[in-house]
């Protein structure tokens, strides 16, 4: 049985994903760190660009991981595209401390576009460096900042509650408060 390392599965746990046991986190380990890496590209050629049209661009990316848990445009290049030329899984759904880093990496990337349109390249910089530093982060750690934020305000028992559940053997926790399928 394949299991990941302790520091991976608790940033997995972090970002909503304690809900799959260790085989199914060695799995996904790979591939949920696709669109983080996309985005730091898309976000960094923004950047080198100070482009506020190639930013605004990036919005209905954020948005559909942010309010689609398996709808983002990422996810799905991947699912239907990508993941067969590795022989990799489909990505599970989004959990909700990741939705919500999308909301907030969308927020600080439309602040960066918004940045450079006005004149102010500085904050341009700033609100999209955060962006550009939080992915890249996710991308070679899968430690989510946004993810993180998360729990301190709406749920600082996830982690607790994802490391005591049992799993169905399917890689799901068996309780309804584990997420499920």
């Amino acid at each position: 049985m394949a299991t990941v390392s302790a520091f991976t599965d608790n940033n997995l746990n972090g970002q909503g994903f304690g809900y799959l046991d260790q085989e199914a986190k060695a799995r996904y380990a790979l591939p949920l760190r696709f669109t983080p890496a996309v985005c730091a590209v898309l976000i960094a050629v923004g950047l080198l660009l100070q482009s506020p049209v190639w930013l605004a661009a990036l919005i209905p990316l954020g948005l559909s991981g942010a309010l689609f848990p398996r709808g983002m445009i990422t996810d799905v290049v991947y699912n239907f595209g990508v993941r067969h030329l590795f022989g990799a899984p489909p990505l599970p759904p989004t959990p909700k401390p990741r939705q919500f880093s999308y909301l907030l990496s969308t927020s600080l990337g439309a602040g960066a576009a918004l940045s450079f349109q006005f004149g102010l390249p500085v904050l341009g910089f700033i609100l999209g460096g955060i962006v550009l530093v939080g992915a890249t982060i996710l991308t070679t750690t899968l430690w989510c900042l946004g993810s993180w934020i998360y729990r301190m305000i709406f749920d600082p028992r996830l982690d607790a509650r994802a490391a005591v559940e049992p799993s169905d053997g399917a890689g799901y926790l068996a309780t309804p408060s584990g997420g499920g399928r």
